[in-house]
């Protein structure tokens, strides 16, 4: 990538701040405005777009694994603990009822075609629609200085939900190569998944610790922010050795998600004694990197796809906030949350991001009969929660009273 090129997502990058800085002072999130200022000058400047394409792997890919860490510096052992029951419920309820709206409309607007198809994309829709934005999640958590039980329970289950669809969408294929007719292997399936998630475990353990070494023996912040980076930046390395070490020396394919690394290794460093300066050096150091990263992710929104599915993809969307609330209501009704809880937790979970556009993009390259339609449907729903989700995470952060005082957030 050239240098006009960097120059011009810089530049971006700079309005985007500036944009978000004074909107932050109406009481507007940052975040949706990184968005926004993101999707606008992707579709002024064409080669703007271009260059987001070619960075987006890179930088993004690194400020991810940053926004990993700050959410794995959030699970503290001790404070997750008498929350581990609510978000086991969460985690549940929304694995039910989502899928189960979700891939109902999906088969009754399908309804005309193959038995064999429309099951297969039922459970494809469904299991996508499921995944959450951990990246959202954190941001606006961040942004908004939240902390107590509320804000722990969805950072919580925002995590584990990110495991969870990995494992249900690998079902979920395996379920549809065997309705269209394809080989699918179940002891395959178990082998990739398990190995996967062995393979995060232990790429997280090394990053780590070096993460430890690094809090406890960097002097200023500039060096320790460059070898917070410099850790992020192995996540992502390590996940792509993991994935290449599997196939070649185990001959099974495994899925290996740096963000999870980043997020086991922020775990880590958050429940031992460096909790206190890992936890000040993020604090620092997550605003540019959500400036970068949110920014760089609105160049690569597909507007276009809103546009081409704007009616079946808010219809889907509404089917999946349906699905959110019940599932989010059930929940937190048999956990004995309050009142206030159980109205506002649904909305907690309504953004959505760059895995389930991933696993859309999947669905249309894997199955060319239906898989482009689908995709464009899914990934117009999923813009619209990438979008609007963050109002909808703050509203319910306020609701329970968990934000910093208006006054706070403007400095």
């Amino acid at each position: 990538m050239d240098i006009g090129r960097i120059a011009v997502l810089g530049a971006i990058c700079v309005v985007a701040y500036l944009a978000g800085e004074v909107l932050a002072k109406r009481h507007v999130p940052r975040l949706p405005v990184y968005l926004a200022v993101g999707a606008l000058a992707g579709l002024a400047i064409s080669h703007a777009r271009d260059a987001a394409d070619v960075a987006f792997p890179g930088v993004s890919s690194v400020a991810l694994g940053v926004i990993g860490f700050v959410a794995g510096s959030h699970l503290v052992w001790p404070a997750i603990r008498r929350q581990a029951r609510a978000i086991g419920l969460q985690v549940v309820g929304m694995s039910v009822a989502v899928p189960l709206f979700a891939s109902g409309i999906v088969a009754f607007v399908l309804r005309d075609q193959e038995t064999s198809v429309t099951v297969a994309a039922a459970l494809l829709t469904g299991t996508i629609m499921l995944a959450l934005s951990p990246p959202e999640a954190i941001a606006v958590i961040s942004e908004s200085r939240a902390a107590g039980p509320f804000t722990r329970l969805v950072l919580g289950a925002t995590v584990v939900m990110d495991v969870v669809v990995v494992v249900g969408f690998s079902v979920a294929l395996t379920a549809a190569n065997a309705l269209l007719g394809d080989d699918a292997s179940l002891g395959s399936l178990v082998a990739g998944v398990t190995v996967g998630l062995l393979l995060s475990v232990a790429a997280g353990l090394v990053v780590g610790a070096f993460l430890i070494f690094v809090v406890r023996r960097a002097g200023s912040f500039r060096s320790a922010a460059l070898l917070i980076v410099a850790a992020s930046a192995a996540s992502v390395w390590l996940a792509v050795v993991a994935v290449h070490w599997a196939e070649s020396r185990l001959d099974v394919h495994a899925e290996v998600e740096s963000l999870l690394v980043a997020m086991i290794a922020g775990v880590l460093v958050a429940n031992t004694a460096a909790e206190g300066p890992f936890a000040e050096l993020l604090e620092r150091l997550a605003p540019p990197v959500y400036v970068v990263f949110f920014t760089l992710t609105g160049l690569g929104l597909h507007l276009d796809a809103l546009l081409a599915a704007a009616v079946p993809a808010a219809l889907l969307w509404v089917v999946r906030g349906a699905g959110l609330w019940v599932g989010s209501r059930t929940a937190m009704t048999v956990a004995g949350e309050s009142d206030q809880v159980r109205k506002v937790a649904w909305k907690a979970f309504v953004p959505q991001a760059g895995i389930a556009l991933a696993l859309a993009a999947t669905v249309a390259e894997t199955y060319p009969r239906f898989g482009d339609t689908l995709a464009t449907v899914v990934i117009g729903t999923v813009v619209l929660n990438e979008a609007i989700g963050p109002f909808f995470l703050r509203s319910a952060l306020e609701s329970v009273g968990e934000t910093a005082p208006t006054e706070e957030l403007l400095h």
